[in-house]
């Protein structure tokens, strides 16, 4: 479901997605970037690469994380709402030469935690971006208001979904973990993410 609106030189529209549900994302006319503010929910920003197959994680956005970026050339970008969704999709007439590219910033981000040698610290690093970027502080930690799929988190991590479900079993035996299987609910102990907390985000 979407409704639109126009001010100046921003087109804006409406969109609100299901969880799962996806959305190709529209290229912008000559010298537009794009904006996704997020009203409430988290969204993921996807590709497939060359061979079509493979969805490639390149970022996600929620309401204290919006996504501003130029669109790639050469990329079609899908939306993916990761919890029930709506968020405002804004093509603005671009009036810097450059902008903080928040795919790029994201791209960054991933590269690092995959750059890792150990799964299970790979794992740790994504769990800290995303509650850094995504969740909000409580009295057991850091929440992190939806999980990921194993196959999801292997593809971002790079690794596979197998591998990926035996080291998070063994993070949360060792309780480095919280899984609220109920509630799709994950809780970082604060321990694990005080190295981030100069960049977290109190709320969503």
């Amino acid at each position: 479901m979407s409704t639109s609106r126009s001010h100046g030189s921003i087109q804006a529209r409406k969109i609100t997605l299901s969880a799962s549900e996806t959305v190709i994302l529209e290229k912008p006319r000559n010298g537009m970037h794009v904006e996704i503010e997020v009203i409430h929910g988290i969204t993921r920003l996807g590709t497939h690469d060359e061979s079509n197959k493979n969805d490639l994680t390149l970022a996600f956005a929620s309401r204290s994380e919006p996504c501003k970026f130029n669109y790639p050339d050469e990329l079609l970008i899908i939306v993916e709402a990761i919890t029930e969704t709506s968020y405002w999709l804004k093509y603005e007439k671009s009036t810097e030469e450059y902008i903080n590219d928040s795919i790029m910033d994201w791209i960054l981000e991933l590269h690092i935690v995959r750059h890792e040698s150990n799964i299970e610290r790979r794992i740790i690093k994504l769990f800290q971006l995303l509650t850094t970027r995504l969740g909000r502080r409580t009295t057991d930690g850091y929440l992190l208001e939806h999980t990921l799929s194993h196959a999801r988190i292997a593809e971002i991590i790079g690794s596979s979904r197998s591998t990926v479900s035996r080291s998070i079993s063994s993070l949360r035996k060792t309780d480095k973990i919280y899984i609220d299987e109920l509630k799709k609910q994950l809780i970082l102990p604060a321990e694990n993410i005080s190295d981030h907390s100069d960049t977290f985000h109190p709320s969503i």
